[in-house]
């Protein structure tokens, strides 16, 4: 068996000196830096060559076959010192590339960031139902007649003109029946924003049961106008059927 001092005077490492060594030593490329193999292959080869190519230009003085005269004449300028001096291997210095210990600080950072971020997407949402909702509750009496029919209108197809009025409008009376417009077409952050408070939720639900009790009423009255027409027009009918008498 054959010993090298070598690997017998290497120290062994304890694991976390390998994992300090993995953190401060080891890349990691991202996903956008995909091609960063290739072309770290790539730059290295262009180093290689660029130096051997200076190196044969200093070097191309002592060609084969020289005296041994003018080896000595030349050994002078072929120093090693000089040879370091004018032959530098180019740094090579890697882009697009983290360590592994900045790559896990990097998402240790993103893991707090996204801590309440789905929460912080819904506040818009919920500040604006709850605003909606209230001013929809605290409205009473014949003004409520005309929300409710206003929000009908809205809600049946209305004008798109309108619509855009009203999503443009920072009145509250305009932003509640603009909520209710976007409910009545399935918009799911309202209807999330709606579900996420059981509080908004009864409430919502017990301004319907008035507003259909409302639009119910106005149902009855025009069904009640139009018997009533109906029926002026059966008796003007048969007026004009009756036979006039002669004289």
């Amino acid at each position: 068996m054959r010993w090298y001092i070598s690997d017998m005077a290497k120290e062994r490492k304890t694991p976390q000196e390998k994992k300090s060594l993995e953190y401060t030593r080891d890349h990691f490329t991202f996903a956008e830096h995909s091609s960063f193999p290739k072309m770290w292959k790539r730059k290295k080869t262009h180093a290689n060559r660029e130096y051997r190519r200076k190196s044969g230009e200093l070097l191309v003085q002592a060609k084969p076959g020289m005296g041994a005269d003018d080896v000595a004449l030349i050994a002078d300028d072929l120093t090693a010192a000089l040879f370091q001096k004018s032959v530098v291997r180019k740094p090579l210095r890697k882009t697009g590339t983290v360590t592994v210990g900045e790559k896990v600080e990097r998402k240790l950072m993103k893991r707090e960031q996204s801590v309440g971020r789905r929460a912080r997407s819904h506040e818009p949402y919920d500040l604006a139902a709850d605003s909606a909702i209230r001013t929809l509750t605290s409205i009473k009496g014949e003004n409520l007649v005309d929300v409710v029919r206003r929000a009908c209108v809205l809600c049946g197809g209305g004008n798109p003109e309108e619509w855009v009025r009203l999503q443009q409008s920072s009145d509250p009376l305009d932003q509640a029946l603009h909520f209710l417009q976007q409910l009545s077409y399935g918009s799911a952050y309202e209807i999330d924003a709606v579900r996420r408070n059981e509080e908004l939720r009864a409430s919502l639900a017990a301004w319907v049961t008035k507003a259909n009790r409302i639009l119910a009423r106005d149902r009855r009255a025009i069904e009640k106008k139009n018997d009533q027409k109906k029926m002026t027009g059966k008796k003007l009918n048969a007026l004009r059927r009756a036979p006039h008498p002669t004289g």
